[in-house]
């Protein structure tokens, strides 16, 4: 009797080993998987260097297409031989052992996506925004991200909604809570493609930065949305119903973003400091200073999980508080192998993500696909994008004028030299001219910005954790698949056809551009971090260091300024050295021969790498 226990235990822990893993835990097992699995990854990281060579193909075939298709390609031959095992009557043991290696190729699990993937990718994100364009934008890129996300979910739900209440989705009824959770999800752009094709034709800063910084935090707030939402399902699922628990949302969804974000930028502040306390900049040690700084990708990732928090949305605001402030605290070596290694890790799980959709097309989807509803819900993602895009942009140009307008009134009224009116070029005449400036966002390029609003790893990764208590969590899975797919294979292919329709420039050259375009006052944060924040984070900038070296790094941090019309000061009151306006009081005569050091320093790649400045074009898709 106890050994028939013992022998019904052990078959038991073995069929819920091969459950959860997908695949016997031996070591045959395992090596199996991975032979398979890697040599996919490599046979597309090969293909994807022709890519590359032939321009003409990359531009209408982009490296997400290609790793889909191979993964297409992949999953119907093992279908095949998994489809042939299953109707053997009596599988070999080689045959068993196969089948579950076989199963898993052909998807992985939610926790794989989010908990092994997303985070190099959206650490990465984060800290290869550039940071002169980024915050210089940052007030577009937080409106389009934000509200943005948060109107195009609401409005794909509601348009959803009403199809549904119509009957024209055929058998597929979902409920609103579904519909609203389903918004969230397929709103979160993931504009890689695009972005490829953007980097080839060298196009215009602005709207690069744009679309690459939407998609960033896009991605966050739509993941935090989706979360938060999911709790609706089965719950609250008709509108009177959620209407009713909205505040319960709105409270979650404030209290999970904000914790998220502050966790996010304490865990950048915190390394930035134990690298200035801690020196690791010794030659014997620079492998540990490597070690260390990597393990940001995934740390403070684990522990907003484990307090409740979004890991992504924190591993997100993490990424951009390092770049900004602890990567000046490391060596300059380390600094490029980091991003080296950064770039690396999001690279491998992008294709690892792209390459099990492709995989996981023929598993069992076509019987879940709903085919009237993804038209539809195509038909509102368009919708919705153009619900997000041209409202704000119309918004926020109104608002740059108006500020530029009162900014210049008072310029005039204190007969302040003209020169400070290059900071937003409004030209005299009126509002109906054509308004240009570095903030003002064109109507080409917000055409372009709705265009390049495709869907990707994210809303993929999102539908395999779908809520499944009404039963429609694989079909919202085979919709998001659909949608993914088409997204990537109809607008990421046509993306140089928009380029050329939509009349955007091309082949800009970033550095003549940084300084056309230069800024000519401090913002009010600029102001506090060259005040507060940098002396207390940056290693250079400690009393006992050499003002000269001061005033050079404090020139490259705020390298995007015109600084013809600031000069380096040391307080009398502490040994830090900043940057302030010129007054009455302070002189062009004053302005030291440093700075001439600082221009020679800035080209070189180490000064570009702890700027965040490395070329937008060398960005990694």
């Amino acid at each position: 009797m106890s050994s028939n226990s013992t022998s019904n235990d052990d078959t038991y822990n073995q069929d819920a080993e091969e459950l959860v893993w997908g695949w016997t835990l031996t070591e045959e097992g395992i090596s199996a998987y991975f032979v398979a699995f890697l040599s996919l990854l490599a046979f597309t990281l090969f293909l994807s260097k022709y890519l590359y060579q032939f321009p003409r193909i990359g531009s209408v075939l982009p490296e997400a297409g290609l790793t889909v298709i191979i993964g297409i390609i992949a999953g119907f031959f093992i279908n095949a031989k998994s489809n042939r095992v299953n109707e053997q009557d009596q599988p070999t043991n080689d045959d068993d052992f196969n089948r579950p290696v076989a199963s898993t190729l052909l998807g992985f699990s939610s926790t794989v996506f989010f908990v092994a993937l997303l985070p190099p990718i959206i650490f990465n994100s984060g800290y290869h925004l550039k940071r002169d364009l980024f915050f210089r934008h940052l007030t577009a890129i937080t409106l389009y991200a934000c509200a943005g996300t948060i109107v195009s979910t609401i409005v794909v739900g509601l348009l959803l909604y009403a199809l549904v209440s119509l009957g024209l989705t055929g058998d597929f009824n979902p409920s609103f809570a579904e519909l609203l959770t389903f918004g969230a999800l397929i709103s979160a752009t993931d504009p890689v493609s695009t972005l490829a094709v953007f980097q080839q034709k060298k196009v215009n800063p602005q709207l690069f930065y744009l679309v690459f910084g939407e998609s960033v935090l896009n991605d966050a707030v739509g993941i935090v949305l989706f979360n938060a939402l999911s709790k609706f399902v089965g719950v609250h699922d008709t509108i009177t119903q959620f209407a009713l628990g909205a505040s319960v949302f709105f409270v979650d969804f404030t209290i999970l973003f904000l914790g998220s974000l502050a966790l996010g930028v304490a865990s950048g502040v915190v390394l930035a400091l134990f690298f200035k306390v801690a020196n690791f900049r010794l030659e014997k040690t620079r492998l540990l200073e490597l070690s260390l700084y990597v393990l940001v990708v995934y740390f403070p990732f684990f522990i907003a999980e484990m307090s409740g928090f979004s890991g992504i949305v924190t591993i997100l605001f993490t990424g951009i508080t390092t770049q900004r402030y602890a990567v000046y605290n490391i060596s300059p070596s380390t600094a490029l192998e980091a991003d080296v290694i950064f770039r690396l890790l999001s690279h491998l799980a992008e294709i690892a993500i792209f390459l099990n959709l492709g995989l996981s097309f023929y598993d069992d989807h076509g019987e879940k696909l709903k085919y009237m509803f993804v038209l539809w819900a195509v038909i509102a993602c368009l919708i919705a994008r153009a619900c997000n895009v041209y409202p704000i942009t119309f918004f926020y140009n109104k608002a740059i004028v108006y500020l530029a307008e009162k900014k210049f009134s008072k310029v005039e009224q204190n007969s302040v030299n003209a020169s400070s009116r290059n900071a937003v070029n409004i030209p005299n005449g009126t509002e109906g001219s054509h308004t240009t400036g570095i903030y003002y966002v064109k109507k080409n390029t917000a055409n372009m910005l709705w265009f390049s609003g495709l869907r990707g790893a994210v809303a993929y990764a999102c539908a395999k954790t779908f809520p499944d208590d009404n039963g429609n969590s694989q079909a919202f899975i085979s919709i998001t698949m659909a949608i993914v797919l088409l997204s990537i294979f109809l607008l990421g292919s046509t993306t140089s056809l928009a380029l050329s329709a939509l009349d955007i420039e091309v082949d800009v050259d970033e550095d003549q551009y940084m300084q056309e375009h230069l800024e000519t006052s401090f913002s009010c944060f600029q102001r506090f971090e060259n005040k507060y924040i940098l002396p207390l984070l940056l290693r250079d900038l400690r009393e006992d260091a050499d003002n000269n070296q001061k005033r050079v790094l404090l020139s490259e941090f705020f390298s995007d300024l015109d600084l013809s019309d600031f000069v380096p000061v040391r307080p009398a009151h502490d040994g830090d050295v900043e940057l302030r306006e010129q007054s009455d009081s302070l002189t062009r005569n004053e302005q030291p021969d440093s700075l001439s050091n600082f221009e020679q320093f800035n080209g070189s790649p180490s000064a570009k790498m702890h700027r965040g400045e490395s070329s937008m074009y060398d960005f990694g898709a």
